[in-house]
């Protein structure tokens, strides 16, 4: 009799618990509908945002339109370009090369591109991934951009004649898109496959991101969502991207249910290993501004006496923004995806960063 009652009770006390989090999630739901509204409404959202716990969607829900002129809403299908986020895929792809004893972090690049000259081929990937080479943060600063499909080729001779370092490298951290495209190009010469196919081949195809892939000039998703900017409270389609010279640092397009997917495989080793996680993952504010490599590391509030660790990354190019923030410690995700610019995003993360922590999501 004593054992039916406990088993009573634990039935209880789980249909009980059931109940109580289904009614939270309903109000977490409403209250970011409300809060989410009010940004679209003033034209600071247009895209996707994904809430999830542990892989479950907690908040899913799609603003304003992927194509103004036709007429067709963003959904949860939209593919968006993520700029610099792409940063975070080329250092998973230097990572796995890495485990399979392709590279070293600490050698030298020339080992792997032998055409580049000694001031750049003295660098070594972990300068790279840590930002901390000196070299220019954008290409802009030493070449004009060209819609084309530049050569990886073009962009070692645009090294060798036109790079120059700005500091002696790991002394100081200086963000640059040339690091992690330099880092796409080692991918290429080790892995002997173009950075594209890599990712469709080692990252995309492993976990079903089947809606995810590397934009060209000419070879992009017809479907992808349009860029614009907001300009006097309108919205006016954006400039093209010069995507070819964004190579490895701003060239991936992809889903919100996709970057879930990407998401989670780094909860396990179906990417990368638990040692490549603990450097990529690696940072604080006072070495190397919080960068670990191809992540960002900060810390947050929780309901429990220590805090916890966020690794993200955002993206920015014109007519695109994205943000992902994953809290490791409660294994929660915000995903944001965006095709409007400028759109104040992490204001946008941290509301929905309160909700949760309001809520007891962490």
């Amino acid at each position: 009799m004593l054992n039916i009652k406990i088993i009573l009770l634990q039935y209880f006390l789980l249909f009980a618990f059931n109940a109580f989090s289904q009614s939270n999630q309903k109000l977490l739901e409403h209250e970011l509908d409300s809060l989410l509204y009010q940004y679209h409404s003033i034209k600071q959202l247009n895209g996707v945002v994904l809430v999830a716990k542990q892989g479950k969607v907690l908040y899913q829900k799609s603003f304003g339109k992927a194509d103004i002129s036709k007429a067709i809403d963003n959904t949860l299908e939209t593919k968006f370009s993520i700029g610099s986020l792409t940063k975070s895929f080329t250092a998973i792809a230097v990572m796995q090369l890495h485990e399979r004893g392709l590279l070293n972090l600490h050698k030298p690049i020339k080992t792997y591109i032998p055409e580049l000259n000694a001031t750049v081929g003295k660098l070594t990937l972990h300068q790279l991934m840590k930002n901390a080479s000196g070299l220019p943060v954008h290409l802009n600063r030493i070449t004009d951009l060209e819609y084309r499909d530049i050569t990886s080729e073009e962009l070692i001779e645009l090294y060798n004649n036109k790079a120059t370092l700005a500091f002696e490298p790991e002394t100081e951290y200086s963000y640059s898109n040339l690091n992690y495209q330099l880092a796409s190009v080692v991918v290429e010469k080790v892995s002997g496959l173009s950075y594209k196919a890599y990712l469709k081949q080692h990252v995309f195809d492993p976990i079903n991101m089947k809606n995810s892939g590397v934009e060209r000039t000419f070879d992009y998703p017809k479907d992808k969502a349009k860029g614009y900017d907001v300009n006097d409270g309108k919205l006016v389609k954006s400039e093209r991207n010069y995507m070819a010279y964004a190579k490895g640092g701003g060239d991936v397009y992809t889903t919100a249910k996709d970057l879930l997917k990407w998401d989670q495989a780094l909860y396990s080793d179906k990417l990368v290993s638990n040692n490549s996680k603990l450097l990529l993952f690696n940072g604080t504010l006072e070495d190397y501004g919080g960068y670990g490599y191809g992540f960002k590391i900060k810390y947050y509030n929780r309901h429990s006496t220590s805090k916890g660790k966020i690794v993200r990354h955002g993206g920015s190019m014109y007519g695109y923004i994205c943000n992902i923030n994953r809290y490791l410690d409660d294994q929660v995700t915000i995903i944001i995806l965006g095709n409007i610019r400028p759109s104040p995003i992490m204001e946008i993360n941290k509301v929905i960063e309160n909700k949760l922590f309001n809520h007891s999501f962490i």
